[in-house]
């Protein structure tokens, strides 16, 4: 299992704070597939995100499963990209 944590930045400043991890479903050969779940805190509440994720790939779109506070309802798509490097990014097209 692979346990992740870190800062939710925009344009410099923080903006909040997430954290997850992914465990692994699956193997063959020098594919691995993980179960990820992530939650990211911000000031107006947080959002819950998962996906499936094979390990290396640079890219990943994560359901937006739900949330607290003005997110509690939320749906919608999290993309990352430059996963697990200094520059790693997120966009969230957030349904309310």
């Amino acid at each position: 299992m692979d346990v992740y944590s870190g800062t939710a930045l925009k344009e410099g400043n923080s903006v909040g704070r997430g954290g997850g991890s992914c465990q692994v479903i699956h193997m063959k050969g020098d594919d691995i597939t993980s179960q990820c779940l992530i939650t990211m805190e911000v000031e107006q509440g947080s959002l819950t995100m998962q996906s499936l994720w094979t390990k290396g790939t640079a890219s990943l779109d994560m359901a937006i499963t739900g949330g607290t506070g003005a997110y509690r309802s939320a749906r919608g798509i999290a993309r990352f990209w430059d996963i697990a490097t200094p520059n790693e990014r997120v966009r969230l097209e957030i349904l309310r």
